[in-house]
């Protein structure tokens, strides 16, 4: 799809390129404001990063526990005193295609780099692939 880059293998993605159309895609149409969605918005970095009812356990750098990489991936929320459901997975009638989680998935255990130029610093950190040696 236009707008959302792909991307590379080994590459950390941006919320500057890849994070930013991607939510804006699938997620603000209900996380903006009046929209029920426990004061969780996703029209910024720092609404991503700081916002919602549950701010702190939305996004967590380097956790997949994080509430964001949990619901993307199919898992409801629940309240651990009541056994209710806090949190649907999202989007709650159709999962994102597999790019879209996989990436979502490896920004917030990146760190959550806001810039193009913050994740190229840690792709660059990444150790390069190994030659194979030839017989």
């Amino acid at each position: 799809l236009p707008g959302i880059p792909a991307l590379a293998a080994g590459e950390v993605p941006s919320y500057e390129v890849h994070i930013q159309p991607l939510v804006k895609r699938y997620c603000v149409a209900c996380h903006r404001a009046g929209k029920e969605n426990n004061n969780y918005l996703m029209g910024s970095y720092e609404e991503i990063l700081n916002g919602g009812d549950n701010a702190g356990k939305n996004v967590t750098a380097g956790s997949m526990d994080s509430y964001l990489v949990v619901v993307i991936n199919g898992t409801e929320i629940l309240d651990p005193k009541t056994g209710e459901v806090l949190i649907r997975q999202m989007p709650p009638s159709k999962l994102l295609k597999p790019e879209y989680i996989d990436m979502l998935t490896r920004w917030i255990m990146a760190g959550m780099p806001n810039t193009a130029a913050e994740a190229q610093a840690l792709s660059a950190e990444a150790p390069p692939p190994q030659a194979t040696p030839t017989p």
